[in-house]
């Protein structure tokens, strides 16, 4: 397996030739650092526990400079959105303190830090952490991104929703990841897998049914954390199953 620190230098490439923005990639640049810093393992749990180590132990407020704490190495067990989320603040942390006077306020951080019994669909981290589009439908709320489902538009460190089924909701199979190499007939991607925890992995891209990819290109929109509120449809999606053309509405997406 990869070190995190391997994986972060195979994210230098952006793929296909494609022109980034000096403002992308320095988000980029902040992502790679981020991913450096993540050590392998851990186990993969969905369970109180894991919760409890990614919002009580990893997560931290220093009332000193009045700015959060990413202690990585707190947060194990993981699961496959936890380990995407924080990899998303500890680069938007890294991207922050790059700038010339912070750009992400107290009241944003906090805000977008994830608190133990936060619900799906309430808030940046239940938002992130909902069935189905989550993490898309917060980076299009908040301005900060764009959605897309073209695997000829993807490039190595946007996020990437994983469905291994065509089912969306309820009885989903999902897997929130960072894209790290698209070979092809098969592609790597960074998260916490079962049942290891933090890595990469590598499977045939015939095992994927779709795929939604999340590109960051506007971080400072991350300012605005604190408008993000209750998403009833996002919340919904334990108890419901819907289709694309919902996902798609609620993500900023065009239908084909």
């Amino acid at each position: 397996m990869l070190c995190s620190a391997a994986l972060a230098a195979d994210l230098s490439s952006t793929g296909r030739g494609s022109v980034v923005s000096s403002g992308a990639a320095s988000w980029y640049q902040a992502l790679r650092t981020g991913l450096s810093q993540f050590r392998n393992g851990g186990g993969y749990e969905t369970s109180r526990e894991a919760m409890q180590a990614l919002a009580e132990k990893a997560c931290r407020w220093d009332p000193r400079t009045r700015r959060p704490v990413f202690l990585l190495r707190n947060a194990t067990p993981s699961f496959c959105s936890s380990a995407c989320y924080l990899l998303l603040l500890k680069s938007l942390q890294i991207w922050d303190s790059a700038q010339p006077r912070p750009v992400i306020s107290e009241r944003a951080w906090l805000a977008l830090i994830p608190r133990f019994g936060q619900h799906d669909g309430v808030g940046p981290w239940g938002w992130a952490n909902a069935n189905g589009p989550g993490l898309a439908v917060l980076v299009h709320r908040l301005g900060a991104g764009i959605n897309f489902e073209d695997w000829r538009k993807a490039r190595p460190g946007d996020f990437m929703k994983i469905f291994w089924t065509d089912r969306i909701g309820r009885r989903e199979s999902g897997h929130l990841t960072v894209l790290v190499k698209d070979g092809g007939d098969q592609v790597t991607f960074w998260s916490s897998n079962i049942p290891d925890g933090y890595g990469a992995r590598t499977v045939p891209k015939s095992r994927i049914r779709r795929v939604i990819f999340t590109r960051i290109t506007r971080p400072e929109r991350f300012n605005l954390a604190p408008s993000v509120g209750s998403h009833p449809w996002l919340s919904s999606l334990l108890r419901q199953e819907v289709g694309m053309k919902e996902v798609r509405r609620h993500s900023g997406m065009q239908n084909p």
